[in-house]
């Protein structure tokens, strides 16, 4: 699954259900929607979800800081999911190490 934003996975959930998925409180998910955190959702290894937050680095100083580009970092989460496990050499597949 492509990351979502958290308002969209609330969006589609709830926020009570998106915070039982999550394994957290209701008040959590809506206080970090309503402060504006980029908090992306993905589905992980047997169905489970988990969530990560992707912020400045380093994360203290200037709030007029411009924030990061989220579509940017999108499509960079999607180029890291390809599968890495794919042979450098086409004469190398099926062969044991």
């Amino acid at each position: 699954m492509t990351p979502v934003q958290l308002a969209d996975f609330v969006g589609q959930h709830g926020q009570e259900e998106a915070a039982r998925r999550l394994g957290t409180s209701q008040a959590a998910i809506s206080k970090a929607i309503r402060s504006g955190r980029q908090i992306l959702v993905r589905s992980g290894a047997g169905g489970r979800f988990e969530a990560f937050e992707v912020k400045s680095f380093p994360s203290g100083g200037a709030v007029d800081r411009p924030r990061a580009d989220l579509e940017l970092i999108m499509s960079s989460i999607v180029g890291l999911a390809e599968p890495t496990n794919v042979a450098v050499q086409t004469s190398s597949i099926g062969k044991a190490l």
